[in-house]
């Protein structure tokens, strides 16, 4: 039985919100993949990708997920927008996880985006341009690695967290 539920999408589409609020409804342990990363190697993911670039970014990412799919039991995990880019990284998740794609039109995206700094692929005056681009090349593979597609657009958290735990068939009495 895959006991964590891995919540994959792009930036902006509310997997630590969502993440967070489901894990504290269903008292299990929250992970963030990101923040983990930042611990690792010790500075800000920005700072990460200025240094490194994003391969060695994406290393450490792919060193974080390793650790966290062989670990975690029973948690939620919100992983990076670009967890979807190593097929290593999904392998290693679907092993352990229910992979839930937070699907986010992209309009939805340019707005929770508009005045985020700190995503180092978006600091670029171009920034609608690059969220049209990598949305788009990554929807396949979000798509193609998900278990589950839940649509998020402007619907309220509560709505897209009822619908995980439903469409999951997950009883909340086990989990109070």
């Amino acid at each position: 039985m895959k006991g964590n539920v891995a919540l994959i999408g792009f930036m902006g589409s509310g997997k630590s919100t969502v993440g967070k609020r489901l894990a504290r409804r269903l008292n299990r342990e929250f992970i963030e993949t990101d923040r983990l990363i930042e611990d690792r190697a010790r500075m800000p993911i920005s700072a990460l990708f200025q240094e490194q670039g994003e391969s060695g970014f994406r290393d450490v990412e792919e060193e974080v997920l390793k650790d966290v799919s062989s670990s975690a039991q029973n948690a939620i995990i919100a992983c990076g927008g670009g967890i979807i880019l190593r097929q290593a990284n999904i392998d290693r998740l679907k092993l352990s996880s229910v992979i839930v794609y937070l699907e986010t039109d992209t309009a939805a995206l340019k707005e929770r985006l508009s005045f985020s700094r700190k995503r180092p692929l978006l600091n670029r005056p171009d920034r609608d341009k690059i969220i049209e681009e990598l949305h788009e090349a990554r929807c396949p593979l979000y798509q193609a690695a998900a278990d589950l597609i839940v649509k998020t657009g402007n619907r309220p958290f509560a709505a897209v967290i009822s619908e995980i735990i439903e469409r999951l068939g997950i009883d909340e009495s086990d989990h109070r």
